[in-house]
């Protein structure tokens, strides 16, 4: 039995089930029940690592269409003054070739080409190379106020602002290797909180900027990997699915069974019965007979080759 996803898809669907789980655990030990917790049914994973993906649990269910969701393409509005040429992954395929947009600015590829071009403007030695620009590892060496971490931000929290708009997703949980910056987290709220600007006031959950900070969260298993945690919410899918048809199966046996008037078939077996055993008894007999005929024969033959065998006195 075998489960398929995309890799965003899988863990936003774990994040959804196991928060959904201690929401209902939280439900079941409150003495009087909270009519503002409202039943979770939504929540957008993103993942920002090499590239940017995300992953949508809408109703309850995880969002498939023509194609999987490609939100980490959208649009953004990049800071005042920004002369990044987009990212160079950009150039073949990507909508609008790659500039402007949340993985062309904020994913480790363009957060490093961005680095590179800094340094190149500065007018002094480039530290990062192109090959570290492939690597990213120079990424981990810069410190948390250093300027890219800002368009790094602002290019979430545009995304953020987008699937609140979009979806009114219930939670968006940030994930990936860039979110190992831990400083990122409290950035993107202010800058949604920002772009927002106090146009979904109204919403409780979204009245606030401290708010935000159960709105837009860390992942619960970002050590072990929401995405393997997600391959294992498939794989639990995927059997249970194939135990719910093997149920159905048998139940539509059941019913099968159920609309066959027994009695009727007990007599035809219990009459059929009786003639197979008929049968039987009279192909044994006929067997033994001619199994009698022919070890008689048998014998006599032998009898008969060994008494012209032997010497005569």
């Amino acid at each position: 039995v075998v489960g398929f996803d995309t890799d965003v898809n899988a863990p936003a669907l774990a994040e959804f089930r196991h928060r959904r789980y201690l929401q209902e655990q939280r439900q079941t030990q409150q003495s009087s029940p909270d009519n503002n917790d409202k039943p979770l049914t939504s929540l957008s994973y993103i993942t920002i690592g090499t590239g940017v993906g995300v992953g949508l649990v809408l109703n309850s269910q995880p969002i498939h269409g023509l194609l999987h969701p490609e939100g980490g393409h959208v649009a953004i509005r990049p800071l005042e003054g920004d002369t990044f040429a987009g990212y160079s992954w950009g150039t073949e395929k990507s909508p609008y070739g790659g500039v402007g947009t949340v993985e062309g600015v904020t994913s480790s590829v363009a957060l490093t080409e961005r680095l590179l071009q800094m340094e190149e403007e500065d007018g002094g030695d480039a530290t990062t190379t192109t090959t570290d620009a492939q690597t990213r590892e120079v990424l981990a060496t810069l410190p948390d106020d250093h300027p890219v971490w800002n368009h790094a931000s602002n290019a979430i929290a545009n995304l953020c602002v987008s699937l609140l708009l979009l979806t009114s997703c219930q939670k968006i949980v940030l994930g990936g290797g860039i979110m190992k910056r831990g400083i990122l987290y409290d950035m993107v709220r202010q800058r949604a909180w920002t772009l927002l600007n106090g146009y979904l006031d109204s919403v409780e959950e979204l009245s606030s900027e401290e708010k935000l900070k159960d709105v837009i969260v860390e992942g619960s298993w970002e050590e072990v990997g929401s995405g393997l945690v997600g391959a294992f919410a498939l794989a639990l899918d995927a059997y249970e699915s194939s135990n719910g048809d093997r149920e159905e199966a048998n139940g539509d046996d059941k019913e099968k069974e159920e609309s066959i008037d027994i009695p009727a078939v007990r007599e035809s077996s219990a009459k059929k019965c009786i003639e197979e055993e008929e049968e039987n008894q009279q192909q044994s007999f006929t067997s033994g007979v001619l199994a009698g005929i022919g070890l008689s024969f048998g014998c006599a033959l032998l009898s008969s080759l060994l008494g012209h065998g032997r010497p005569r006195r």
